[in-house]
């Protein structure tokens, strides 16, 4: 037991080899390990990407949702003040056709009628 180790230059350069090889063969093991893992991955990444692109644009729907929600509002206050207007615009209207109907049936509305015209110079200004 006591006989040395004898290499040979030709037996380290077999075993040099036969390490590199060995390299070689995890090296090549591993990048399949690795495509492989990519290759069951692809899915969830596809999916993945699918998501979050779909949150964006929900995202993006949701602001504009707001906005137009803003602007019906918007739109719903002018239209009620319009609708106000309207009301009181249509009752000087009103008043104003009862005197010159009352002054043209009788004659003698004058009071009436000087008090709808009163109304419709003020309702007129305030316009």
């Amino acid at each position: 037991m006591d006989n040395p180790i004898m290499l040979t230059p030709h037996d380290l350069w077999n075993i040099i080899l036969a390490v590199c090889g060995g390299i070689v063969a995890i090296s090549a093991a591993f990048a399949v390990v690795i495509k492989v893992m990519d290759h069951f991955k692809a899915p969830d990444k596809v999916q993945n990407d699918r998501i979050s692109t779909l949150e964006t644009e929900v995202k993006d729907i949701k602001e504009r949702l707001k906005e137009g929600d803003r602007h019906f509002k918007d739109y719903d206050t002018q239209m009620r003040d319009l609708e106000a207007a309207m009301k009181k615009r249509d009752q000087v209207v009103i008043e104003s056709l009862q005197a010159l109907t009352a002054h043209a049936l009788d004659q003698n509305s004058l009071t009436e009628l000087h008090e709808a015209k009163k109304s419709l110079d003020a309702y007129l200004r305030e316009r």
